[in-house]
């Protein structure tokens, strides 16, 4: 693999795995890579890469990846690590949780939406002392 990559040799930058068109999956994918997805998916998603979501595809479950782009439809819940982009031609319907968001004119997103925060903060020096006195 050429680009950017972990110390396990995985270009996470990079897509690994495309289901194509006409493809149908009754079941859960994990990838420790990146995802694009042009056919349909009934079942959980959750790659350590980005998850690009063709068109053309058909999502009905819960997702999960670092960057989640989508052009087609998710009808489920969607967790992304960094960003979340809804592309003119994306639909969601289900509840999302990312850091950044992009939704174009013309996506369409009926849900609830959260803000991931950095939950592992580093505590202060006077945090520190406080807590071991």
């Amino acid at each position: 693999m050429f680009g950017k990559s972990d110390n396990k040799g995985l270009d996470k930058d990079k897509v690994e795995t495309i289901l194509g068109t006409g493809t149908k999956i009754d079941g859960n994918i994990n990838s420790k890579g990146s995802l694009r997805v042009e056919g349909t998916v009934v079942g959980e998603i959750e790659v350590k890469g980005d998850l690009f979501v063709g068109e053309d595809a058909n999502i009905k479950s819960k997702v999960k990846g670092r960057n989640v782009i989508i052009a087609g439809k998710i009808e489920g819940n969607i967790i992304a690590e960094n960003k979340l982009e809804i592309l003119p031609t994306g639909r969601v319907d289900g509840d999302i949780q990312m850091k950044t968001i992009k939704i174009e004119e013309g996506a369409k997103f009926e849900g609830n939406s959260k803000i991931l925060t950095n939950s592992k903060k580093k505590k202060s020096k006077k945090q520190k002392e406080n807590k071991n006195s």
